[in-house]
């Protein structure tokens, strides 16, 4: 049996990423936030969808000082895939999790006493946590006005070290400057506080994609952008430096053609309605890839467009290539992406379905396969 090649999935449905976008858009970041401070490259959601391992990979190698992920396991698994480098846990787990934190590097970050008490009573020497704090997002973190008292009495346990201290500030585009003056304000509050109590925090970590894109005064000594590495911005939104989407194309290909004739009997029965003579293709993608919010009402064949008819099935989905004569079995379809002269864009498919546009790759079902291209070549498949 010879081993599938890299560039062939067995199921020839892909989600295509630029690595060369991702290295220049964490490369883009060092630029405009300057050699001294550190980036930790958010890698969570599975890399927004893209791959945790490969794109945390990319970042490191191209500047990130450290990675982010906000799920324990998603940690424990770059561990194992041979990654190295600092990886910072936003909350995320029980405090009994702290054990097999500890046992793997990962670096928690606390948001209160009892979950302080645990890595304390695991940790056998030395142990960095960082602590959040809830500056105005209202979901987790030690609230602002008590971070002060949480944190000493943290710092009063055995064995914590309180490498730095992180905030996930609310953002809303558009939104008055002076609101995130008060988030700022009230980070750095706590930060002046336990400096005049004699407690340093050596990284102070604010800013990340919204605020790195808007608000250079927060960078402070570290940011942490997510969405932007990804080359992802929100409508309203300009990028002081150049950056590149990574999401390339989610494709694939006509596994079957038939020619329909218009249904006398019956017809209202039938999943869809026949009304002329048409050339139906089955395409091996369908809702349990999470197509259902993942297309524009169409895809690309041979340059042309195709309407989805009826909506995915589970596995498959039809298109209707009635106005595609020369279509064969194989064709490649672009489901996003630019196929000759044609493109649906994620933006279009995001705005069809009331999703953000980070939310378009987190769609992808795992079983997609992940296809990673540099040089236009691909190098990996996932």
């Amino acid at each position: 049996m010879t081993d599938t090649p890299p560039s062939r999935p067995p199921r020839p449905t892909t989600l295509e990423i630029d690595l060369d976008a991702a290295a220049a858009n964490v490369r883009a970041v060092r630029q405009l936030v300057g050699p001294e401070r550190k980036i930790f490259a958010v890698i969570k959601a599975d890399g927004y969808g893209h791959g945790a391992a490969e794109m945390g990979t990319v970042f490191v190698a191209n500047g990130a000082d450290a990675l982010g992920v906000a799920d324990l396991a998603e940690g424990i698994r770059l561990r194992r895939r041979g990654i190295t480098c600092p990886i910072l846990v936003y909350p995320n787990s029980l405090p009994e999790a702290a054990p097999i934190a500890l046992a793997h590097g990962l670096v928690p970050t606390l948001v209160d006493l009892e979950g302080a008490r645990a890595y304390a009573e695991a940790a056998a020497g030395p142990c960095d946590v960082f602590v959040k704090i809830d500056v105005g997002l209202e979901r987790l973190g030690v609230p602002a006005e008590q971070a002060v008292k949480v944190i000493t009495a943290m710092l009063e346990l055995p064995h914590l070290r309180l490498a730095g201290l992180c905030a996930h500030p609310h953002a809303p585009v558009g939104g008055d400057p002076a609101y995130a003056e008060w988030q700022l304000g009230r980070f750095t509050a706590v930060v002046d506080e336990l400096a005049a109590r004699g407690v340093r925090v050596p990284t102070r970590l604010l800013a990340a994609s919204p605020f790195v894109l808007r608000f250079p005064q927060t960078y402070l000594n570290a940011v942490d952008p997510g969405r932007m590495l990804y080359g992802i911005t929100f409508p309203g939104e300009t990028s002081p430096v150049p950056l590149r989407p990574t999401l390339r194309a989610l494709t694939t290909r006509v596994i079957a053609l038939k020619e329909l004739a218009p249904r006398e009997r019956f017809a209202e029965l039938a999943p869809f309605p026949v009304t002329a003579p048409m050339r139906l293709g089955v395409i091996p993608i369908g809702s349990a890839d999470g197509l259902s919010w993942l297309h524009a009402g169409r895809v690309l064949v041979r340059g042309r467009a195709a309407p989805i008819v009826s909506g995915p099935s589970l596995e498959h989905t039809r298109i209707d290539l009635t106005e595609v004569p020369d279509a064969r079995v194989g064709d490649g379809v672009v489901i996003i992406g630019r196929q000759g002269d044609a493109e649906i864009t994620a933006a279009e498919v995001a705005k069809r379905h009331g999703l953000g546009l980070h939310h378009v790759a987190t769609t992808v079902g795992p079983r997609v396969a992940r296809v990673y291209l540099s040089g236009g070549v691909v190098v990996k498949t996932g």
